[in-house]
Parts: structure tokens; C-alpha cells; sequence
């Protein structure tokens, strides 16, 4: 009989040097994990003769004695030991705390029924106020409208937001021969230009659109100069008045500089201009980084509204920038 100990980083590397040693059919008597590393006891002999017979379970005097949780608690410090309450001096305290919870709940719980099955309950503007304020809009937004009515309702103040925030249908943007179009880097220039043009070709009188490339406020507008020449409206023509362009501006740096010499090209010229905005932003960005409406046939455009929803707060930064 030959028994050998094998010591490896790994069972499979000791396994291999036992095979190697004593061939396939030897015999595992232990494995055991000794010093970080894989101990293996092995040998050549019968299996017979290495069945260990199971010995009796003997405890020791004192787990015969005591139960499982005085040992256990003999071996936990006061701080680790379970909390008796049958043990505790408080009892009494804590069973009063306990119904003075349960009494509170218990009336709160009645309180929120009476409002909720009160029929006749109806906010007040203060309540108005609150809530509004709650979501993000300013109280002094409401306050301004001269047709808020003393008690407001709900709906009413939103409609007022609303208002403030959607003009609706606005000629000169629909007669514009120039829509400029402006907004930081990713707010969708290209993209919303295309979705313009295809707009304004779909209506009931279309127009002709052309989308001019790229380029800064700085550049001369010799490129729009070129295009107004190129598409001379003359007399005989019906449809002339139809024709636009839609310019993209990748730069605002002297924008109103900019904006002065277009106007300058024909004396009726009429220009929109259209600012980008994705959505997604803080009350608190828009207002440090988004300027105030600062000409007449200035408009916004909400882009990105795949990717998530307008919210309560962004419109009301939109209204005070009175965009």
C-alpha cells in the first residue's frame, strides 16, 4: 500500500500529480485546504478498508444541560444579545407610545376621508397658488394675468400658463421669406430644418423651401444676397411670393449685427427667427443660459421630444424668459 500527500494551488493541479503518481485508479482519502493551497491524501489500496465506521455524536456536558440559546447567549457580549422585552423595565412606556401612534394614524386617516368625500370642496387660490408653486411655477406668473379671476380654479390657471406659454398662429411667421435658425451645438439645426421644410411644403398654399448650409453670424450674407437675386420675384410670376430659405446658423457671435444686414437686402423683408432648445433642461439652466425674447418675430422651438417629456418647470422658465 502506498499513501501519498499532494499539495497544489489547485485541486486540478493536484489531481494531476496524483494520477501521474499513483495512476487513474487511485483512491482520495481527503482533501482538505491547508495554508491557502489544495492538500490531497491519497493511495493505491482497497476502498474497503478506508470506510470509516460513523462514531457516535457525544456533546459536552454543558449543551446537555443548557438549551441552544443560553449557550448562545454565553457566547455574545450584552450588546450582540438578543432584546427581551419580558426583560426590559419599559414595557409599560412603550405600549402607551405604541397606542398614542396608533391613535394618530387612525385620525389622520379620518381626516384625509372628510376631505375626500366632501362634495362640495373646491380649492381655493391660495390652494392654486400652493400647488402651482409646488410643481415649479412661480406665483407671481398667475398674479400678472389680468384676467385671473379672484378664486381661480385649477384649470383656469393652467390655461393662463398656457396662454403665456403658445401664442398660436402668427402671420408673419407664415408669410416669412427668411427663417433663421438658431441654438446651442445638438439642439437639432439639421435635423429641425428638414422637418420645417417639409412643413411648409405640406400646407394648403405650399411653399418653395431651400435650406442654406451652415455658417456663422460673422460670414457676410453674401450667400442670402445671392439667393434673394437668384429668386427676384417678378410680376408675372404667381407662386414667386412662395419661396423661402431656411438658414442655419452654427454661430451666434453679432447676431443682431447679423440680422441688421439682412434686413438691410429689401425694405419689406420679412425674417423669423426661430430659437432651439432641447428638451430635458432645469428650471435653473434655461434661466441662467437661454436669453430673453429680444425682437418681435422671435420664436421658440422645443426639440428632441423623443427622448423625454416637457416639464411643468421648463415651461415656466420658458414663460418668464417670455419666450
Amino acid at each position: 500500500m502506498v499513501e501519498i500527500t499532494v499539495k497544489a494551488v489547485d485541486s486540478a493541479s493536484a489531481m494531476e500529480e496524483v494520477e501521474k503518481r499513483l495512476g487513474a485508479d487511485a483512491l482520495i482519502v481527503s482533501t482538505n485546504r491547508v495554508d491557502g493551497q489544495i492538500e490531497i491524501v491519497a493511495t493505491n489500496d482497497e476502498p474497503s478498508k478506508y470506510q470509516k465506521t460513523l462514531e457516535p455524536l457525544v456533546l459536552d456536558k454543558n449543551y446537555r444541560i443548557k438549551g441552544f440559546s443560553d449557550v448562545l447567549n454565553s457566547k455574545l457580549s450584552d450588546d450582540d444579545k438578543p432584546f427581551r422585552l419580558k426583560d426590559s423595565a419599559n414595557v409599560s412606556q412603550i405600549a402607551k407610545n405604541a397606542e398614542n401612534i396608533k391613535s394618530e394614524i387612525d385620525r389622520l386617516v379620518q381626516l384625509s376621508s372628510k376631505v375626500m368625500e366632501a362634495k362640495d370642496f373646491e380649492p381655493n387660490s391660495n390652494n392654486v397658488f400652493e400647488l402651482f408653486q409646488m410643481v415649479g411655477v412661480k406665483k407671481s406668473l398667475l398674479e400678472s394675468d389680468e384676467n385671473l379671476e379672484a378664486e381661480p380654479t385649477i384649470e383656469e390657471a393652467a390655461k393662463i400658463i398656457a396662454k403665456s406659454f403658445i401664442h398660436g398662429k402668427c402671420d408673419n411667421f407664415e408669410n416669412s421669406k427668411i427663417y433663421i435658425l438658431k441654438g446651442s451645438e445638438g439642439s437639432g439645426k439639421t435635423f429641425f430644418a428638414k422637418k420645417l421644410k417639409s412643413l411648409l411644403e405640406s400646407q394648403p398654399n405650399p411653399k418653395i423651401c431651400t435650406i442654406l448650409d451652415q455658417f456663422g453670424a460673422k460670414k457676410p450674407v453674401t450667400e442670402i444676397k445671392n439667393w434673394l437675386l437668384k429668386n427676384k420675384i417678378s410680376k408675372n410670376e404667381t407662386n414667386g411670393s412662395n419661396r423661402c430659405c431656411i438658414i442655419e446658423l452654427s454661430h451666434q457671435d453679432n447676431f443682431d449685427e447679423f440680422l441688421f444686414n439682412i434686413s438691410k437686402l429689401e425694405s419689406d423683408l420679412k425674417i423669423s427667427t426661430i430659437n432651439l432648445v432641447p428638451v430635458g433642461n432645469s428650471y435653473e439652466y434655461l434661466i441662467s443660459n437661454i436669453s430673453p425674447k429680444s425682437f418681435e418675430n422671435e420664436y421658440l422651438a422645443i426639440t428632441k421630444l423623443d427622448m423625454c417629456d416637457l416639464s411643468i418647470q421648463e415651461i415656466a422658465a420658458f414663460v418668464e424668459l417670455n419666450q
